[in-house]
């Protein structure tokens, strides 16, 4: 816990100390961030797998936490959209930890994914971390690497 402390106290700083590229690539990226987090959190409660899978790149990657891999937009749409019946997501949220410009295209993102979720065991809430590279691409910023940890 203090070690999360220390980089959320930190965070400002870094951003502060960046290059002009640096503060730029983050501004342009966030928006598009900052709308796939509030879409994310309606969307995996209903289920809308197209909105989920909408800020990925064609040929995105996503890791699940269990290993699991799904290569491209349409794999990604088709892992949402393939959830247990016998479970219900009822709440969600995401928090953006932080986030870093590798280069004036590439923007990393990390933070936590928390749901509840009811289903015949009862209800229980589970929280994943996520790591995500933002690329910049004909005017959009577009997910092309998800890892669920």
């Amino acid at each position: 816990m203090k070690f999360a402390s220390l980089i959320a106290a930190a965070a400002p700083l870094v951003v502060a100390a960046a290059t002009p590229w640096q503060q730029q690539a983050l501004s342009a990226a966030g928006p598009f961030i900052d709308k796939a987090n509030s879409d994310w959190a309606g969307a995996i409660v209903k289920g809308d797998a197209d909105l989920l899978a909408s800020p990925y790149d064609e040929h995105a990657i996503f890791v699940g936490r269990d290993g699991s891999v799904s290569i491209g937009k349409v794999a990604v749409r088709a892992m949402y959209a393939s959830r247990r019946p016998s479970s219900k997501i009822v709440r969600a949220s995401i928090r953006s930890d932080g986030r870093a410009a590798h280069d004036p295209n590439d923007v990393y993102e990390w933070g936590t994914a928390t749901m509840i979720v009811r289903s015949a065991d009862g209800t229980k809430q589970t929280s994943s971390r996520y790591l995500t590279v933002w690329h910049h691409k004909q005017e959009r910023w577009l997910i092309t690497h998800n890892i669920a940890f």
